[in-house]
Formats: structure tokens, sequence, C-alpha cells
């Protein structure tokens, strides 16, 4: 890794499962090729708020959005994280669509946008985490698409 700060050359957040095979295909593939990776629950040790310390000491964070991804609060939190690393210290964000179209993530329309309805029900009382949400959402899903050979 380029810094001493970093702790991790990559960070997967995703609404699957890590055993699913796309999320684990994609872990293997990078350890493979010698990166350090963290992707969410592949270390027990790592709880919430270390969790959100990690993420702030990777190069790049891997999203994969599915529609699950909707339905979590924390995987939101984490994206907003994510985006604020990326606009603070320049962190680079590769957005995976996986099994979903990203006009849906981006417009939050569709099944995804139903979804998120749903899950930001919850939260109605709290504008600004909602809002915080949405805008993470809309930023994530408009990085334009780039080849991880030009990140590494």
């Amino acid at each position: 890794m380029s810094s001493q700060n970093q702790e991790y050359d990559a960070y997967i957040s995703s609404g699957l499962q890590f055993l699913h095979p796309f999320i684990s295909g994609l872990y293997d593939a990078l350890k493979r090729v010698g990166l350090h990776v963290l992707a969410d629950r592949t270390e027990p040790k790592t709880n919430k708020i270390l969790l959100s310390g990690a993420i702030e000491r990777c190069r790049v964070s891997i999203i994969v959005f599915t529609t699950a991804y909707a339905e979590s609060t924390l995987k939101l939190q984490d994206l907003v994280k994510i985006m604020e690393c990326h606009r603070r210290k320049d962190q680079k964000v590769v957005p995976v669509f996986y099994c979903l179209d990203p006009s849906q993530v981006c417009n939050l329309s569709g099944y995804f946008g139903e979804i998120l309805s749903r899950t930001l029900q919850g939260i109605l009382r709290d504008e600004n985490r909602m809002l915080s949400y949405e805008t993470a959402l809309r930023q994530a899903a408009s990085i334009l698409p780039r080849f991880l050979s030009d990140i590494w």
C-alpha cells in the first residue's frame, strides 16, 4: 500500500452474504493478486466502530449493489461513510450492480426504490439521516465505471 495510514487495499460492501459465490469469488480474486481485503463480516472481531475506522484506511471501496443493499440501514450507514471518505480523502469507489439496473439506484426507483422506501419508513423522523442515505446512494450510483487496473 502506498500510505502507512492505510490498512487495507480494498473494502467490499455488499448486500449479499459473504458466502455468496459472487462476493467470495471477488474476495478470493483480490486476495490472489496480493491485495489486503476487508469484506463485511470476514473478520469477526470487526464491530461497527472498528469497521468505520477500517473503511477510512482503505484505498478502494467496492460497493456491490443489490436489492438487499436497500434493506439494511447498516449498509446504508457504511455507504455514507464510504462516500464521505471518497469526498474528503479522495478514496476510490467502484460501484458494482449485481442483478440490478444502475438507474434504479441512481433514481431510487423500481424494485430497489420500493425496498428502500420500506427501509426508510423506520427512520421517518430522522430527515437528515434519510437524506444522507439517499444522497450517498445517488452519488455512488453516478460514479463512472472504471477498470480495476486503473485503480491499482
